[in-house]
């Protein structure tokens, strides 16, 4: 009797998969984004690995910068400046890959004396995190503030060393209210 139900089981097995593995429903249930034509996937592919050879590029850069971040941050943040620069009217561009590809590749090259907003952000970015890391380790040893103060005013220019000088004068007069 088993020999018998054999083929019978495996064809209800092989049509329950089927009914799983179709785009409409795999994109029911998220795993898809958008169901493909054929004659238009190779294009679709092409500028999709373009997109994320492109943003894994600037993600490395923002991850060097501050290695705290996870890359649902960082995937944040990329989508917010992409709407800063290119308008909320169209945020929509977002999700077109060769949209995308062209900002990005536009951001990632440098023009003659001008910094694109991703590499600006970028440099905020680090700036914040070393700046983080100077405060945890003097507030980790208070003990070694001085002396690191005293090095830094060393390595600064004349209008810099005048600006801290001005700066801890006035933390030490009391505020007038």
């Amino acid at each position: 009797r088993e020999e018998f139900l054999i083929p019978i089981y495996h064809q209800v097995a092989m049509q329950f998969a089927d009914l799983h593995d179709t785009p409409g429903r795999m994109q029911e249930k998220g795993v898809i984004t958008d169901i493909l034509d054929w004659k238009t996937s190779r294009t679709f592919f092409y500028w999709r690995l373009r997109r994320l050879l492109l943003e894994n590029v600037v993600k490395k850069k923002i991850h060097d910068a501050n290695p705290e971040l996870t890359d649902g941050q960082i995937q944040a943040m990329l989508r917010r400046w992409f709407v800063e620069v290119e308008g909320t009217v169209k945020a929509y561009l977002w999700d077109s890959n060769k949209d995308l590809v062209e900002w990005l590749e536009k951001q990632l090259t440098e023009e003659e004396g001008v910094r694109s907003v991703v590499d600006e952000n970028i440099k905020y970015i680090s700036r914040d995190y070393i700046l983080k890391q100077i405060r945890s380790l003097v507030q980790a040893n208070p003990e070694v503030a001085m002396d690191s103060i005293v090095h830094m005013t060393q390595h600064i220019s004349p209008t810099q060393r005048a600006e801290i000088v001005r700066i801890l004068s006035t933390m030490d007069s009391p505020s007038s209210t």
